[in-house]
Order: structure tokens, then C-alpha cells, then sequence
């Protein structure tokens, strides 16, 4: 286990699209949504300095101008095009600190209820890191049995289904190498099938008779995008609660209220 770990934490929107998350709440950038009297991002990052594991922040797609507080430095980058270009803006940023090949961390910041505890038991479960990528993943009985109605997109596998957790450990170098790859994975990211069609027909239609394992799809991902992986099935249904729709706004502010605001501790 490295000692310290850089995060990259992707913040990035599209200007010309409508948030309703932003229209829900009044705010600049849908981040900084409030939950618990802080912005979400606030959270995210806390609860990388509360792992204990943090070293260089790097933020994409937020700026100083909004004048936040984590307690700690961070790096900003400009908000760039598209998640595709935003992950290279971050990775491009994290290269002038050490080793290219050195694990990093990367998580999105519209996920409010990170905290210290799921950053550890994740990096610990990634353990000893051998391959160049770790990606959180959540079954969908443990999701419905803390958010019924999260409506999150599940990957029908023959072990189950999972939804992503938005959690990832991967070596810098194999990010940057690829990147290109990557393109049309993130582009069709909240459709699975769309994803399995990239990786071959034959894929497809395996996901769709769910005769898919989770070792199956593994090596037919390394063999596409020439890269070692791992999915690490996280316990925690709170890793895959990121906001995306009002609805799942709402679901976070009432978790919240129940399980760590001043309710929570009465």
C-alpha cells in the first residue's frame, strides 16, 4: 500500500445543458449543492483528508472563485468539454508529482456520502495492487436495501447485478495510455448495453441470455483495452449514491437527516 495516494476528483459539467440539480437548488454548479449545511464536493473531499490517505487534491471543472474551505490545499483545473477530456486535464495535472506508474485515486464529486471509512476499506481491498485498475462496484440488494428508489443502471451479471460505484484506483500511466479507448465507454457510461456492444456482439448477447460472469467480462475488457483490472464489490450502498436527478437529491438530504445530521445523534 502506498503511503499516500493523489486524488483526482471530476466536477465537470456541460454549460449548455440543463441541470435540474442546479434549478432544484438555485446554485452556480451543481456540486455545490447543499447537504448538511456543505457543498457536496465539500464532502467528497473530506472524506479523502479523513482516510488519512490523501495526498495531492486535484479538482476538474471547479475554480477558486467559489472561494470553498476543505481545510487542506487543492489544485483546480478548468472545466473542460466532456468527462473524456476533463479525466485527461486531471491526469495531465497529477503527472508533474511523481511516478507515472504510481497508483491514484479518482472519484466524482457528486457523490456526498464518501466518507473516510469507504476510502480505506477500498484502497485496502485493492491491496496488494497488482493490477492497473480497481473500480467499486455495488450489488443491487444492497443499494434497495438503503435507497429502494435510487433507480440506479445495473450490469446484469450471472453473479448478480451491479451498479458502478464511481470509485477507482488505477495506475496513472495506464490511464493516460487508454485514454483514447476510453472515449466512447464514458460516453455511453449510464448504458450498459451500449457498453457491452463496444466490447463485441458476442458480449451482448451473453449479457442478454445473463450468461455474463464478472471473470468473463474482465477478460474481455483487458484483452479490448489491453489493461489488467479488478472490481472491488463494496458492502456500502452509500458509494453508489451519486446525484444525478432531483429525485436522488432528495434521497441524499433524507439519509442525511436520518443518519448523520443532529437528528442522527439524538
Amino acid at each position: 500500500m502506498q503511503p499516500k495516494y493523489d486524488i483526482l476528483i471530476t466536477a465537470g459539467y456541460n454549460p449548455d445543458k440543463i441541470d435540474t440539480i442546479k434549478e432544484l437548488t438555485g446554485v452556480h454548479h451543481k456540486v455545490l449543492a447543499d447537504v448538511g449545511g456543505k457543498p457536496m464536493v465539500w464532502h467528497v473531499v473530506r472524506a479523502f483528508v479523513e482516510s488519512g490517505l490523501a495526498g495531492e487534491i486535484v479538482i476538474v471543472g471547479l475554480g477558486e472563485e467559489y472561494a470553498l474551505d476543505f481545510g487542506v490545499p487543492v489544485h483546480y483545473v478548468e472545466n473542460q468539454a466532456s468527462l473524456w477530456k476533463n479525466l485527461k486535464a486531471g491526469f495531465d495535472a497529477l503527472i508533474q508529482w511523481g511516478d507515472p506508474d504510481r497508483h491514484i485515486i479518482a472519484m466524482s464529486a457528486d457523490s456526498p456520502l464518501l466518507t473516510g471509512e469507504i476510502v480505506r476499506w477500498f484502497v485496502e481491498a485493492c491491496q496488494p495492487e497488482t493490477s492497473d485498475l480497481y473500480w467499486g462496484v455495488v450489488r443491487k440488494e444492497v443499494m434497495e436495501q438503503t435507497f429502494p428508489t435510487s433507480k440506479r443502471t445495473y450490469l446484469p451479471l450471472r453473479e448478480g447485478r451491479f451498479c458502478s460505484g464511481d470509485l477507482f484506483l488505477g495506475r496513472l500511466s495506464a490511464g493516460l495510455r487508454i485514454h483514447a479507448k476510453m472515449h466512447d465507454f464514458i460516453v455511453y457510461r449510464k448504458n450498459p448495453l451500449k457498453q457491452m456492444q463496444l466490447l463485441g456482439f458476442g458480449t451482448l448477447i451473453r449479457l442478454l441470455f445473463r450468461r455474463l460472469t464478472l471473470q468473463g467480462l474482465l477478460g474481455v475488457i483487458e484483452r479490448h483495452m489491453d489493461i489488467t483490472g479488478t472490481p472491488v464489490i463494496a458492502p456500502f450502498a452509500e458509494l453508489g449514491m451519486d446525484v444525478d436527478k432531483a429525485f436522488q437529491y432528495e434521497m441524499v438530504l433524507d439519509y442525511w437527516a436520518k443518519h448523520r445530521g443532529p437528528a442522527a445523534h439524538d
